[in-house]
C-alpha cells in the first residue's frame, strides 16, 4: 500500500525540479531495533548524486510530497479498519538523508486483523515428505507445532468465533503484544508478506531463508511469550492475542512450504 503513494511523491518531486529520471524507489526495512516496525526510503542519496545536493537536503524537501493522511485513508480503507481518529503512519528524516515511515500500533494492529479474516490461500499442496532441503525437519516442526498449538486452543475455546476480532490493543490504543520477542515475530510476518506478495525487482527472494527466519522467530516468541496458565486466566486478550500471531505464522508457514518450497506442511509429526 505504501509503494503507490511514494511513486506519486517521487514523481511529483522530480516533475518539480525538472528531473528526467526514473529511479527505483529501493524501500527495505529499518533493521536498527529501536526502530519499531519502519520501513526506509533511501532514493535521496541516489539524487544526492545526480543533483549534486546534500542527501538530508533532498530528503527535506522530498517529504513534502508525501501524503501521509492519503496513505492512512489508504490503509483504513484496504484493511476495513474502523479506527479513524488515529495515526496510521508517521515520516521523519534521519541522516545521512534516509526518510523513514514507520507504522504505528493502530496500523499494525488493523493488519494483523485484516490478515486473520484474510489469511494467504495455498496454490498447491505438496503431498511429498521427502526432500533435499537442509531445514526441511525444522520448517515442518515448527507448522506442526504452530498447528497443534491452535488445536489445544480450539478445544479448550480460547480462540473467539472465526469472525469476531482479535484485540491487538489495549485501551490506550497501544499494541499489547509489546515484548521484543512477539515484536520481532510481528516484523517478521510482515517482511515475509511482503517479500510473498510485494517481491523487489532488484532480487528474487530466497525462500528458504524467509522460512527459517519465520521458524526461529516463532520458536523463540514461543518460549518467551505464554499462553496458557496464569496468562490465560488473567489476561485472556493477551493470550488470545498471541494465539492470533501463531495462526499467522501456521498460515504462512503452509503457504511457503507448500507454493515456494515444495514441502508437505504436516499436522504432526
Amino acid at each position: 500500500m505504501l509503494l503507490p503513494h511514494l511513486q506519486v511523491a517521487l514523481n511529483l518531486y522530480l516533475l518539480n525540479y525538472r528531473l528526467a529520471l526514473q529511479p527505483q524507489l529501493n524501500v527495505s526495512w529499518c533493521q536498527k531495533k529501536d526502530c519499531g516496525f519502519t520501513y526506509v526510503w533511501a532514493i535521496a542519496l541516489h539524487l544526492s548524486a545526480i543533483q549534486k545536493l546534500p542527501a538530508i537536503q533532498i530528503a527535506m524537501r522530498l517529504i513534502d510530497f508525501i501524503n501521509t493522511k492519503a496513505i492512512a485513508d489508504d490503509i483504513r480503507q484496504k484493511l476495513a479498519t474502523e479506527n479513524t481518529g488515529s495515526t496510521l503512519i508517521a515520516t521523519r528524516i534521519v541522516s545521512p538523508g534516509l526518510i523513514y515511515l514507520e507504522l504505528t500500533d493502530c496500523a499494525i494492529a488493523a493488519w494483523l486483523q485484516y490478515s486473520i479474516t484474510h489469511p494467504p490461500k495455498r496454490e498447491t499442496y505438496c503431498l511429498q515428505k521427502e526432500n533435499n532441503i537442509p531445514s526441511s525437519f525444522t520448517l515442518q516442526y515448527t507448522h506442526a507445532r504452530c498447528y497443534s498449538v491452535l488445536k489445544l486452543a480450539v478445544r479448550e475455546e480460547i480462540l473467539p468465533p472465526a469472525l469476531t476480532p482479535i484485540f491487538f490493543l489495549d485501551s490506550q490504543q497501544q499494541l499489547i503484544c509489546h515484548h521484543a520477542a512477539e515484536q520481532a515475530l510481528i516484523k517478521q510476518l510482515l517482511v515475509s508478506f511482503d517479500n510473498l506478495y510485494c517481491p523487489s525487482p532488484n532480487f528474487k527472494p530466497h525462500w528458504e531463508k524467509i522460512a527459517v527466519d519465520l521458524c526461529q522467530a516463532w520458536q523463540t516468541f514461543y518460549a518467551y511469550c505464554r499462553i496458557w496458565g496464569e496468562v490465560r486466566r488473567d489476561h485472556l486478550h493477551l493470550a488470545q492475542a498471541r494465539l492470533g500471531l501463531t495462526l499467522l505464522t501456521q498460515r504462512l508457514l503452509a503457504v511457503l512450504l507448500n507454493d515456494k518450497l515444495g514441502i508437505y506442511a504436516p499436522t504432526e509429526l
